[in-house]
C-alpha cells in the first residue's frame, strides 16, 4: 500500500512492503512479545518532491538517500497514517 506523507518539506510517496501491528495483551504471560505487542514496518520511498518557499517544486533524484536520512521520521508518519486509518474506518461503519 502506498501512503502520501510529508517529512521536512518533502512530499513523499512511500510504499509499505511489510507491516506487523499486533496489539499488546497485558494479561498474557505466555511470552513477552504477547504481553507487550509488536510493531514492525518495512518501507520504500517511491518518489519525493521538494517544495521551496516560493512554491516551486523539485523532484528529488535520490530517494534511497532520503529514506536513509529520514527513516525515523518516515516511520513515525507511517504509523500515524496507519493508526488514523483504522480509527477512520471504525467511525465510518
Amino acid at each position: 500500500m502506498i501512503h502520501d506523507i510529508v517529512v521536512d518539506g518533502f512530499a513523499m510517496d512511500v510504499e509499505v512492503l511489510h507491516c506487523v501491528n499486533i496489539p499488546a495483551a497485558p494479561g498474557s504471560w505466555s511470552s513477552d512479545w504477547d504481553a507487550q505487542g509488536e510493531r514492525e514496518i518495512d518501507f520504500r520511498v517511491v518518489s519525493a518532491i521538494e517544495y521551496d518557499d516560493a512554491g516551486g517544486k523539485r523532484v528529488a533524484p535520490d530517494t534511497g538517500q532520503l529514506q536513509a536520512q529520514y527513516a525515523a521520521q518516515i516511520e513515525t508518519a507511517l504509523w500515524f497514517e496507519i493508526d488514523s486509518r483504522a480509527k477512520r474506518l471504525r467511525c465510518a461503519v
